[in-house]
């Protein structure tokens, strides 16, 4: 991340040719899959996901039974809730094409869609043009001649967030949609390969980002935040259930991530890679905060949520803690550390930080303290999740994390008086849902903090 001041940056860890696909078709005949490596002395093992998601059955099928019986083919529960599970196993195909990562959402136990990423640029990197177009005219043979249906132009929402293209087949078991989303090429922007997917689902289409929203409030009414919180007296927690776990894998998409799980807790069917198109994401770099929560804020009316953002990084304030900083650096003998420049990134300053003398210079005012225990509380009691930036590396924390140091976002999700804690999860799947800190600590390593609330 960038820390000169004229250029300062927070980024956290995280098109189409619809009108022109039918005049590019040529024959094309489905990739040959290629077989799994049998390891010595066993058999080898088919990766095809041609026959486990094979729809006929598949809508009726027990998650619980569903699930163990793709373990070899790399499916595992992403959260303990048990309502979403994914495969990025290496070398596994649908339809002869390589499937970087599939994911099967269920609701009441039962699988309600079903998304295979044959690419996205935050797990595969930069795709070119001709290769990208290449892959889309794959994707639409092999589709066409798995399912025997007769292709058509899935219409364009114009109200959509997300201007995918798509094309769509109906069986009578499923419908099948495939997206793919690029960034075109103008004089001022290169050309870019979001995503190609396909998404799979009972016979109801699958709906644009900005229809969910509008069908979650219809169907729902408003969003009653307080229907969700849990209040323990024994323990002391007050916590807000339900939020469902997207687990962001290896890519520095956390903000989108996070803000997923926001959304589909509110009842959104929303997909990160459309969140990382919105705030141009990188893999790598992350996603800035700024930018998503200035991309969604375009969006508050169609979407019927309001962007707050409480607590906000300023160079001016990070410049004045770090004198704070060294000045107790001082007085207890310790190392100092350097002022941001063009030279040295805040990971690096954060990460020449005493933890103790960190905590002491963030938590000596009582009113900053105050202001944050007053924000996580006003938002859980509501049942508002709270999108939490944080430094990671600074605090010692228990157990392993994916990610050891840098920029980083989390949800706060409830809070403990009487231990004095804040309760939160990361987007890092099954083992990250529930987790503790000290008010102190978690205030230490605060960055930003934006809320989603429902209008």
């Amino acid at each position: 991340m960038s820390s000169a001041k004229g250029a300062l940056r927070l980024a956290w860890c995280g098109g189409g040719i619809l009108l022109g696909l039918f005049c590019l078709l040529r024959p094309l005949t489905a990739q040959e899959e290629t077989p799994a490596k049998p390891q010595p002395g066993a058999e080898a093992v088919s990766l095809s996901l041609d026959t486990f998601l094979a729809p006929a059955a598949l809508w009726e099928t027990p998650g619980d039974t569903l699930v163990p019986s793709g373990r070899e083919l790399g499916f595992r529960w992403v959260s303990n809730a048990r309502d979403s599970a994914e495969s990025t196993r290496k070398g596994i195909t649908l339809f002869g094409l390589p499937v970087t990562q599939a994911l099967i959402r269920l609701d009441e136990g039962k699988p309600k869609h079903v998304t295979a990423l044959f690419f996205n640029r935050g797990d595969n990197g930069e795709l070119s043009k001709t290769k990208y177009e290449e892959l889309v005219r794959d994707a639409y043979t092999a589709i066409s001649n798995a399912t025997q249906a007769k292709p058509a132009p899935r219409p364009r929402n114009a109200a959509s967030a997300v201007r995918t293209d798509g094309v769509i087949w109906t069986t009578p078991h499923a419908t099948y949609v495939l997206e793919y989303l690029s960034t075109r090429e103008s004089q001022t922007a290169s050309f870019r390969a979001e995503f190609v997917r396909l998404e799979i689902a009972p016979i109801e289409t699958p709906k644009s980002l900005l229809a969910e929203a509008a069908e979650a409030r219809e169907k729902g009414g408003p969003f009653r935040g307080t229907d969700h919180i849990k209040r323990d007296a024994e323990s002391g927690d007050v916590m807000i259930e339900d939020i469902p776990m997207v687990d962001q894998g290896q890519k520095g998409y956390c903000v989108v991530a996070s803000a997923e799980r926001v959304f589909r807790y509110y009842g959104m069917k929303v997909d990160a890679n459309e969140l990382a198109q919105l705030a141009n994401s990188s893999a790598s770099e992350g996603t800035s905060v700024s930018a998503m929560t200035d991309s969604l804020t375009k969006l508050t009316g169609r979407l019927r949520i309001r962007v707050r953002k409480p607590v906000e990084f300023e160079y001016r304030k990070f410049v004045a803690m770090i004198e704070d900083y060294n000045r107790a650096a001082k007085r207890a003998k310790a190392d100092s550390v350097p002022t941001p420049s063009a030279n040295v990134s805040i990971t690096d300053i954060y990460g020449k930080m005493n933890p103790d003398l960190l905590r002491e210079v963030r938590t000596k005012s009582k009113a900053a303290m105050t202001g944050f225990d007053r924000i996580v509380k006003t938002h859980i009691d509501k049942g508002v999740p709270i999108l939490w930036s944080v430094i990671l590396g600074v605090i010692p924390e228990n157990g392993k994390l994916p990610q050891s140091a840098g920029g980083h976002m989390r949800l706060i999700i409830g809070y403990n008086d009487k231990t004095e804690e804040i309760l939160y999860s990361d987007s890092w799947g099954r083992g990250h849902e529930l987790k503790r800190m000290p008010k102190a600590d978690a205030w230490a390593i605060t960055t930003n903090i934006a809320t989603l609330e429902p209008l």
